[in-house]
Protein backbone atom coordinates (compact mmCIF):
# COMPACT_ATOMS: atom_id res chain seq x y z
CA UNK A 1 0.00 0.00 0.00
CA UNK A 2 1.13 3.88 -0.80
CA UNK A 3 1.23 6.12 1.39
CA UNK A 4 -1.53 8.14 -0.09
CA UNK A 5 -3.25 4.77 -0.04
CA UNK A 6 -2.95 4.54 3.30
CA UNK A 7 -3.09 7.76 4.73
CA UNK A 8 -7.16 7.61 2.50
CA UNK A 9 -7.59 4.17 4.01
CA UNK A 10 -7.44 6.13 7.98
CA UNK A 11 -9.72 8.74 7.02
CA UNK A 12 -12.18 6.31 5.17
CA UNK A 13 -12.14 4.31 8.63
CA UNK A 14 -12.39 7.57 10.86
CA UNK A 15 -15.04 8.66 8.42
CA UNK A 16 -17.00 5.26 9.14
CA UNK A 17 -16.28 5.14 12.85
CA UNK A 18 -17.93 8.96 12.90
CA UNK A 19 -21.29 7.11 12.34
CA UNK A 20 -21.67 10.67 10.15
CA UNK A 21 -22.70 10.85 6.33
CA UNK A 22 -19.51 11.41 4.13
CA UNK A 23 -21.05 15.40 3.67
CA UNK A 24 -21.10 16.14 7.32
CA UNK A 25 -17.49 14.33 7.89
CA UNK A 26 -16.06 15.97 4.97
CA UNK A 27 -17.48 19.54 6.23
CA UNK A 28 -14.56 21.32 7.17
CA UNK A 29 -11.98 19.42 6.24
CA UNK A 30 -9.46 19.87 3.61
CA UNK A 31 -10.92 17.26 0.51
CA UNK A 32 -14.38 16.60 -1.06
CA UNK A 33 -16.42 14.52 0.75
CA UNK A 34 -16.72 12.84 -3.05
CA UNK A 35 -12.98 12.45 -3.12
CA UNK A 36 -13.48 10.49 0.43
CA UNK A 37 -16.75 8.58 -1.00
CA UNK A 38 -14.35 7.76 -4.59
CA UNK A 39 -11.76 6.52 -1.71
CA UNK A 40 -14.66 4.22 0.31
CA UNK A 41 -15.69 2.62 -2.88
CA UNK A 42 -12.20 2.35 -4.28
CA UNK A 43 -11.16 0.06 -0.79
CA UNK A 44 -14.65 -1.89 -0.76
CA UNK A 45 -13.71 -3.12 -4.34
CA UNK A 46 -10.57 -4.02 -2.64
CA UNK A 47 -8.36 -1.77 -5.55
CA UNK A 48 -6.25 -0.23 -2.84
CA UNK A 49 -3.13 -2.03 -1.84
CA UNK A 50 -2.96 -4.34 -4.63
CA UNK A 51 -0.56 -4.09 -7.31
CA UNK A 52 -1.56 -2.80 -10.54
CA UNK A 53 -1.78 -5.30 -13.60
CA UNK A 54 -0.88 -3.92 -16.82
CA UNK A 55 -1.60 -5.52 -20.52
CA UNK A 56 1.64 -7.27 -21.67
CA UNK A 57 1.33 -8.42 -25.18
CA UNK A 58 4.06 -11.23 -26.21
CA UNK A 59 5.65 -10.95 -29.47
CA UNK A 60 8.49 -13.69 -31.14
CA UNK A 61 11.41 -11.42 -32.64
CA UNK A 62 12.86 -13.46 -35.42
CA UNK A 63 16.39 -12.02 -36.60
CA UNK A 64 16.05 -12.00 -40.05
CA UNK A 65 19.27 -13.96 -41.62
CA UNK A 66 21.71 -12.08 -42.80
CA UNK A 67 22.72 -12.52 -46.71
CA UNK A 68 25.53 -13.72 -47.70
CA UNK A 69 27.65 -11.88 -49.92
CA UNK A 70 29.04 -13.96 -52.65
CA UNK A 71 31.63 -12.82 -54.38
CA UNK A 72 32.35 -14.47 -58.14
CA UNK A 73 36.31 -14.16 -58.99
CA UNK A 74 37.20 -14.39 -62.51
CA UNK A 75 40.71 -14.04 -63.95
CA UNK A 76 40.78 -12.96 -67.59
CA UNK A 77 44.51 -13.04 -68.61
CA UNK A 78 46.51 -11.30 -65.43
CA UNK A 79 43.77 -9.73 -64.24
CA UNK A 80 41.63 -11.05 -61.38
CA UNK A 81 38.01 -9.46 -61.51
CA UNK A 82 35.32 -9.99 -58.55
CA UNK A 83 31.96 -10.12 -59.69
CA UNK A 84 29.33 -9.57 -56.73
CA UNK A 85 25.41 -10.01 -56.42
CA UNK A 86 24.04 -7.16 -58.73
CA UNK A 87 26.44 -6.75 -60.91
CA UNK A 88 26.07 -4.54 -64.57
CA UNK A 89 26.34 -7.48 -66.78
CA UNK A 90 27.01 -4.65 -69.69
CA UNK A 91 30.02 -3.44 -68.02
CA UNK A 92 31.35 -7.06 -67.30
CA UNK A 93 31.50 -7.44 -70.73
CA UNK A 94 32.56 -4.42 -71.58
CA UNK A 95 35.75 -5.01 -68.83
CA UNK A 96 36.27 -8.97 -70.24
CA UNK A 97 36.67 -7.11 -73.98
CA UNK A 98 39.31 -4.92 -72.94
CA UNK A 99 41.07 -7.34 -70.78
CA UNK A 100 41.19 -9.54 -74.51
CA UNK A 101 39.00 -12.07 -72.87
CA UNK A 102 36.29 -12.34 -75.17
CA UNK A 103 36.71 -14.82 -78.10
Amino acid sequence: MTRTESKWAERVAQWKASGQTVTEYARGREYKASTLRWWSSRMGRGVVGRPSVATVRMVRVVAAAKPVESTLSVRVGGALVEVRPGFDVALLREVVHALGGER
